[in-house]
């Protein structure tokens, strides 16, 4: 019995809620929000189906493959002390194996396929061309022959290249087409989970290039520049959020009021302080977030019911994955100075 409960809770953890939240469940509701804004209504169960896609790709494919990779090539073995960063870390915490998390990335896969076809059949053909690119997105982000997020540029490319699909893959679930403004959302919004991924890397440098092979990210290329390229990637969302808000709709104003939030934390964070880039990297995650789905209540205030699911998961994430990798991180934090208290 209690094999099962930490299997459940690490398949839990491997989910990685709170960046599922802010990827593709923000991307997706984005989307389905212009959609609503465009035509009057949507299809609830169509929402359902995309956010339930986006989870199992992002959430389970994407992770588990990545955990497995990461945890082989060491660089989520290492002992660096980050949070946020270095994996969803249920194989270091022992609640699940490389081989139990195949078999998940393998279940959420043939499932993303069944229910990616049920969405063909019921809302177009076209959406199975969405389908086989994020699968193939999840895949490819971490295994050969592209290996994505062990080349530097290429992992973010792939990440912008997801985000902007589940938003526009979203709105042709509802609409069957894709419109100018679900296309240019995607990308600005795209850009903001962009510069969080950046910052995300900051504490896996020493990690990231000791592995081996090395996981070579644009972070570890750039070095200290690196922080200037994520702040580019900031910006780059908050003016499109501008234009988007001159362009289409006011609504937009809300997503720029975070992504500014946003782009004063990348300013201010210190990438070699692991304190400093865990508060800031949260920090980015939430307003991020918030800034997205405040737009898209703002475009369609009956969805305003999907608020429900960030309130409650992310407090929950959060007090979960404390307790379950305290001991964890008790061990892996840097000694006290000599002659200062602990």
């Amino acid at each position: 019995m209690d094999g099962a409960r930490r299997a459940l809770l690490g398949l839990w953890l491997e989910i990685r809620v709170i960046p599922v939240l802010q990827w593709s469940f923000t991307a997706i509701t984005l989307g389905t929000a212009l959609a609503w804004r465009d035509g009057g209504g949507v299809s609830v169960p169509g929402y359902l189906v995309a956010v339930a896609v986006g989870v199992l790709l992002q959430g389970l494919v994407a992770h588990s493959v990545n955990e497995i990779v990461d945890w082989r090539s060491g660089t989520d073995r290492d002992p660096a002390p980050r949070v946020i960063s270095g994996g969803s870390k249920v194989i270091a915490s022992g609640l699940l194996g490389p081989r139990a998390l195949a078999g998940v990335a393998w279940a959420a896969g043939l499932s993303t396929a069944a229910l990616g076809a049920l969405a063909a059949v019921a809302w177009g053909w076209p959406l199975a061309l969405y389908g086989v690119a994020g699968l193939a997105g999840a895949v490819l982000y971490t295994l050969p022959p592209v290996r994505a997020a062990y080349r530097p540029y290429l992992g973010e490319t792939i990440a912008f290249a997801c985000v902007w699909a589940c938003v526009t893959g979203a709105y042709v679930v509802q609409r069957g087409e894709i419109g100018g403004a679900p296309a240019a959302a995607g990308l600005v919004y795209a850009a903001s989970c962009v510069a969080m991924l950046m910052m995300h890397h900051y504490l896996d440098r020493g990690p990231d290039s000791r592995a081996d092979p090395p996981k070579r990210t644009t972070i570890v290329v750039l070095g200290p520049g690196g922080r200037r390229y994520a702040v580019l990637w900031a910006a780059a969302a908050l003016a499109g959020a501008l234009a988007l808000t001159a362009a289409v709709d006011a609504a937009f104003a809300l997503a720029a009021a975070g992504f500014a939030v946003a782009l004063v934390l990348h300013r201010a964070v210190d990438p070699d302080d692991p304190a400093s880039v865990t508060r800031a990297e949260l920090g980015v995650i939430l307003t991020g977030m918030a800034g997205g789905l405040a737009a898209a209540v703002a475009l369609a205030p009956g969805l305003a019911w999907a608020l429900v699911p960030v309130v409650v998961l992310v407090p929950l994430e959060l007090a979960v994955a404390g307790a379950a990798h305290r001991d964890l991180m008790a061990a892996r934090a840097p000694a006290p100075a000599a002659g200062r208290r602990p």
